[in-house]
């Protein structure tokens, strides 16, 4: 059974989690990482790259609108 994963946590998880928890394609992760744009961190363990959530939740803080500015 997979354990539920929230931001709330402090863990590294994979960029299919990421994305679920960024509601965005796991593939716009990979995008981003090869282009630099939104720079979200992450880690590159091996072949691997993991996301901290901590690093997730800061990046929707940081574009979280909070007045009446239309997206």
């Amino acid at each position: 059974m997979t354990q539920k994963v929230t931001l709330t946590d402090d863990e590294l998880v994979d960029q299919t989690t990421a994305g679920r928890l960024l509601c965005i394609p796991p593939a716009t992760l990979q995008k981003w990482r090869s282009t630099g744009e939104n720079n979200i961190p992450f880690v590159k363990i091996g072949r691997n790259v993991r996301y901290r959530t901590v690093d997730l939740r800061e990046y929707i803080e940081r574009h979280t609108k909070r007045s009446g500015v239309a997206a």
